[in-house]
């Protein structure tokens, strides 16, 4: 069948003989308005149990189809390649699909619970890494980062300390990378040539998303702890949560490389082209924690939900009550994260405020690759959408529907 104009997405769906956008890949059609259930066909060894259906949680049935519609038929719009949806309540999965292609130029379906490119959803693993050592006494978030990194001991890198890291004010910009940054041989390397050149406004002054800060917290992470951040997000965080397929470095020969999608980027319009295939390693001479985790939608909901319950996890504690609120508390505009005002936390994105004193706001974080996780605590909820195709404005309306079905 000759898919023409139509854009891999709608060319899948048609060639499954799908309407109004089924999961694709083997998944049942989407629930009518009024269905008992919102979540079909299982997967086996899923780590949550599945909704028997959308009201058991205190969620209209018609609420989940109507974020169904919204998010489908605008990925059919921008033709993307394939995805994955995943929705949580209270502990409870009530909707669960994917849809696409993994590899379109092959005809690989996309499969749930595949391993993506997080992209900067990575970001908030350093934040909790450096809040943990915080936790443990070894930092204190206003002592100076000259205290740890010796490069940045000097004119204005002086002034910078780890809060403005974590919250984007220690005026780095992004792309504000000096020359032969990526080319050096570690991340503490790296880093140290941003100390040495300096941030390009005073720190504190104001708020600017660049991952530099990202990449700073890694390497204050790894000569406090004396181990590669890598290994300290794997030891601290990736291991007790069980995010087990989350991982620091891909390889071809890596027994979860099958399933990785290809990855798509768009120049406009409909098309899509195949930049990166899990045949290629991910070549990079060392780990950002900026944006080089490859993960599921599973394990980000172990993240999202130890943080949605103030750092608790099943069988023990990730970081103190006290802190997981601070970090989510008086967030700084975020004017430079269009196309709505939103605002930052430590790492997180803070995407609409707390709907009450004491209560956590809706907080998450998107990445480039067009994927995002976000956490609504007011209801107990989890929306992650992992995609491979580099298309942000899905995200924005995945964002925008999820908001809207909880209320929030």
């Amino acid at each position: 069948m000759r898919m023409g104009g139509l854009g891999p997405f709608r060319a899948l769906i048609i060639t499954a003989g799908l309407t109004a956008l089924a999961a694709g890949c083997g998944d049942d059609e989407p629930s009518r308005p009024g269905s008992p259930r919102t979540a079909r066909t299982p997967l086996e060894g899923a780590p949550f149990p599945y909704a028997e259906s959308a009201e058991e949680v205190g969620l209209d049935s018609d609420a989940i189809w109507l974020f169904k519609e919204r998010l489908y038929s605008r990925m059919v719009a921008r033709h993307l390649v394939g995805a994955e949806v995943l929705v949580i309540v209270d502990g409870r999965i009530v909707l669960h699909q994917a849809m696409g292609w993994a590899d379109n130029a092959d005809l690989v379906p996309m499969e749930r619970n595949a391993i993506f490119r997080l992209a900067s959803m990575t970001k908030p693993l350093v934040g909790t890494a450096t809040l943990i050592l915080g936790d443990e006494g070894r930092v204190g978030l206003d002592e100076p980062v000259s205290r740890y990194l010796d490069s940045f001991g000097r004119g204005s890198s002086a002034d910078i300390t780890i809060r403005h890291l974590l919250t984007n004010r220690s005026g780095f910009v992004q792309g504000g990378a000096p020359p032969g940054y990526a080319d050096q041989s570690t991340l503490i390397d790296a880093v140290n040539l941003t100390g040495e050149q300096g941030p390009t406004y005073p720190p504190g002054e104001r708020f600017i998303y660049s991952s530099l800060n990202s990449e700073a917290l890694g390497a204050l992470v790894a000569t406090v702890s004396g181990q590669p951040v890598e290994q300290f997000i794997e030891q601290r965080i990736l291991a007790p949560l069980g995010m087990s397929d989350t991982h620091t470095e891909f390889s071809p020969q890596a027994d979860w490389a099958d399933r990785v999608p290809s990855s798509y980027r768009s120049w406009g319009g409909s098309s899509w082209e195949r930049w990166w295939n899990p045949s290629r390693p991910h070549e990079h001479p060392w780990f950002s924690p900026a944006g080089d985790l490859f993960g599921s939608a599973f394990d980000y909901a172990r993240l999202l939900g130890a943080w949605m319950d103030r750092g608790e996890y099943p069988g023990g504690r990730l970081l103190q009550a006290a802190t997981v609120e601070q970090a989510l508390a008086d967030p700084v505009v975020g004017d430079t994260l269009p196309p709505r005002d939103r605002w930052y936390g430590m790492q997180w994105e803070i995407y609409a405020p707390a709907p009450s004193t004491g209560a956590l706001p809706v907080f998450g974080h998107r990445g480039a690759t067009g994927t995002v996780g976000l956490a609504i605590p007011s209801r107990k909820a989890i929306v992650i959408y992992l995609t491979n195709s580099n298309e942000t404005e899905v995200v924005e309306e995945v964002i925008d529907a999820a908001l809207e079905m909880f209320g929030s």
